[in-house]
């Protein structure tokens, strides 16, 4: 356990000490929602303040970029730069390293969420219930999807260019798809099929329930049994054939 611990720190000063890495990890999702909260929109659908529909689908396109965009560069980068090969040659356990590193990144996606909430309230007034608990479970969560696809986006790459196609792949569609700025309402029906599919559709529409609405189990149980299920299956994915290898 101590090394796990030395290497959650270690993870969390790697990220930190980028400050530019740092910068624009926390300016560029911020500035996205600040972008759309001062659109003069109508109203959604469901009678919904554009500022308050967005809010909890920038949220989730964050934690979606922290796996599927930042975690998979990262990853690739390090093999790259040699890295990988020098932790091989250590006698820490690959468990440990994976589990310190996930964690790390689950505390800057919190990080993310909690700043661009806080702009959301303070500066455009948007809504938010207080429903702490439930938005933690499901930025965890999504947070856990998303970086094990990640970690298997940045197995099957060796090289930025082999990552870039990848993550465009699977990130594009989901940031269309996936409920986050516009109502999934609006698609057509075999669109709304797919993305009906998609995790990022059930975090977007979980985080939009915990946000908006006073607590109800029954209203977010969807979501969060619809994630853990998508978590499940790519954690097992991830624990049988990803492998720290350069």
């Amino acid at each position: 356990m101590p090394s796990f611990f030395q290497l959650f720190i270690a993870n969390l000063k790697i990220i930190y000490r980028n400050r530019s890495g740092v910068f624009w990890t926390l300016a560029v999702p911020l500035g996205i929602y600040v972008a759309l909260a001062a659109l003069p929109l109508p109203k959604t659908g469901e009678g919904l303040l554009y500022k308050n529909f967005a809010l909890p689908g920038v949220i989730a396109y964050v934690i979606m970029q922290a796996g599927i965009y930042t975690l998979a560069y990262w990853m690739v980068d390090l093999k790259g730069r040699g890295v990988i090969k020098r932790f091989l040659a250590t006698p820490i356990k690959t468990s440990h390293l994976v589990s310190a590193l996930i964690l790390a990144r689950l505390s800057v996606i919190v990080a993310q969420a909690t700043l661009i909430t806080f702009v959301g309230l303070v500066f455009f007034e948007a809504a938010f219930m207080g429903n702490i608990l439930s938005t933690l479970i499901l930025i965890i969560l999504g947070g856990g999807i998303f970086l094990c696809i990640g970690l298997l986006i940045s197995h099957f790459s060796n090289s930025y260019e082999t990552a870039a196609p990848l993550t465009a792949s699977l990130g594009m569609p989901m940031a269309f798809l996936g409920n986050l700025f516009f109502p999934v309402e609006l698609l057509p029906n075999t669109l709304q099929i797919v993305s009906k599919i998609l995790p990022i559709t059930y975090l977007a529409e979980g985080l939009r329930q915990a946000y908006l609405y006073p607590f109800n189990f029954e209203s977010i149980s969807k979501s969060i049994l619809v994630l853990t299920i998508w978590l499940g299956c790519l954690l097992a994915l991830t624990i049988k054939i990803f492998k720290l290898k350069e």
